[in-house]
């Protein structure tokens, strides 16, 4: 990361111990289609654009506490700040694009409601009403193409 800056809203969703488990197995996207990738280094995940290899986003992993429910949840992330890497939506919009690319791309989940906030968010960020949802979620998420763990037999 050039200018990482530390994000000041994280995702609040609490990972199984499964999730968890798959997201460490991280995920190269393979085709053009797929914008990330996630690599996953102990407790620390690094999101990277596909076509350049930029770290956009490094997350950092921490137990909830079993008193909690358990679990894992986000308790340190940083997002890339460079304009020339990556543009800035917000905080919001880095809380659910880091949630949204794990769904996607390392669990392979549809996660529509949180596809729906990102181009709420990116809408909100730019002023433009009119943004088109599917070219928006192909601009800046892209679609995982092979088969996730759950399609692996």
């Amino acid at each position: 990361m050039v200018r990482p800056e530390p994000l000041t809203v994280l995702p609040a969703c609490v990972w199984t111990d499964t999730e968890r488990e798959v997201i460490s197995l991280g995920h190269i996207s393979r085709a053009m289609e797929g914008k990330w990738h996630v690599v996953s280094e102990g407790d620390t995940v690094l999101l990277l654009r596909s076509w350049t290899g930029h770290a956009i986003y490094r997350a950092e992993f921490g137990p909830v506490d079993a008193s909690e429910g358990g679990g894992w949840r986000i308790v340190r992330a940083e997002a890339e700040r460079d304009p020339d890497r990556y543009r800035d939506f917000g905080a919001d919009f880095d809380a659910v694009m880091l949630e949204l690319v794990l769904r996607t791309y390392a669990l392979s989940e549809p996660a529509a409601e949180l596809r729906t906030r990102m181009v709420l968010l990116v809408a909100e960020s730019t002023g433009r009403d009119d943004t088109r949802s599917a070219l928006v979620q192909m601009s800046l998420l892209g679609m995982r193409t092979d088969p996730g763990p759950a399609d692996r037999p």
